[in-house]
């Protein structure tokens, strides 16, 4: 899942602000492709081992991964302390939450009908950040939004007989319940004034995953039922070392590289990806109200990215006048 912008600790837009196109593009593409790739990868996966310890392992190899990169880049630092109740957060809600909802999830659906889902979560974010921080919700947004859950009942078909499936239901449920919960920890994220760098503190945000799932994992689940193998070792270590950790850094790094409206079109990229390796790796055929749901989906997060971006842009003359440096001639009247 894509690394949340957070505020104060990447480079701000800026009129002025120099982007590394081609750069940002060429990591956006590979976190595409690993993220996309790694629903199917996680389905097969899950055929060898009970889900709870599937996913307590890959995050295992997640956060060691992202403890050599920031190492390596020598930003490997506690964080501030004003930082952990937000650190906490992030790795309670949207990371081990999410991950682990999205994959016990997936256990009941194709893993292309799967990833459409987990990637609405822009969608629920527009609300949200409405009610709970009074961002403006204008009409680009409103149709954004309208068109996403228009393109989420498309793919939930409620005139379908398949929903007579208590496991499609359930799957349904447990993936539409870990973009609530993604969303409900972004908007701690945004009302929060960060003090440390992004790389710096996703170590810790994912160490937290595992701090909080490993016990649950071990208690709910046997590790005999793992069924290791070559085949399992290489799953594993797609979905630990390279979804949850290179792609993650990959993502962080995008993030300096492209305004934010490139990285909302990433979500919709993902999907796509996901939908063409289910095809590929698992010779999954997405159904047609699959495929307009997508479209519905991705026509809204692209439709709410740019709406993001031109609100920004309206607001960055604002922006500026306020962090000019007071004429120290003139003189608070009293």
């Amino acid at each position: 899942m894509p690394v949340t912008r957070q505020v104060g600790t990447d480079r701000p837009e800026s009129a002025g602000a120099q982007y590394n196109w081609g750069l940002g593009y060429l990591l956006l593409a590979c976190t595409a492709l690993g993220w996309g790739c790694n629903f199917p990868v996680m389905k097969l996966g899950l055929a060898q081992s009970p889900p709870l310890l599937y996913t307590a392992l890959r995050m295992l190899l997640g956060v060691s991964t992202m403890l050599v990169i920031a190492c390596l880049t020598g930003n490997l630092r506690l964080p501030h302390k004003r930082d952990w109740p937000v650190v906490l957060s992030v790795g309670v809600l949207q990371n081990m939450g999410f991950i682990t909802l999205a994959t016990l999830g997936l256990q009941y659906l194709p893993a292309g009908r799967a990833v459409i889902l987990a990637y609405t979560t822009p969608i629920w974010v527009v609300p949200a950040a409405a009610l709970f921080l009074g961002e403006r919700l204008n009409l680009s947004k409103a149709i954004g939004v309208g068109l996403g859950l228009t393109g989420l009942l498309t793919i939930i078909n409620p005139l379908s007989l398949e929903l007579a499936d208590s496991d499609v239901l359930t799957g349904i449920a447990l993936i539409v319940c870990a973009t609530l919960v993604w969303t409900a920890g972004l908007i701690h994220v945004r009302r929060h004034r960060w003090h440390g760098d992004v790389l710096s503190l996703i170590p810790w945000q994912i160490g937290m995953s595992v701090t909080a799932l490993a016990p649950i994992a071990l208690w709910l689940e046997d590790p005999a039922d793992i069924q290791w193998s070559l085949s399992f070792g290489l799953n594993i270590l797609f979905s630990g070392m390279v979804a949850s950790g290179l792609c993650v850094a990959a993502q962080v790094a995008a993030m300096r590289s492209l305004p934010a409206v490139s990285l909302s079109l990433n979500s919709a990229a993902v999907p796509a990806v996901g939908i063409l390796a289910s095809f590929l790796i698992l010779n999954e055929i997405p159904s047609v109200t699959d495929i307009t749901g997508f479209f519905l989906i991705a026509a809204a997060i692209v439709l709410v990215g740019l709406a993001d971006w031109r609100q920004a842009r309206l607001e960055r003359p604002a922006m500026r006048e306020r962090a000019k440096p007071q004429d120290p001639t003139i003189t608070k009247a009293t």
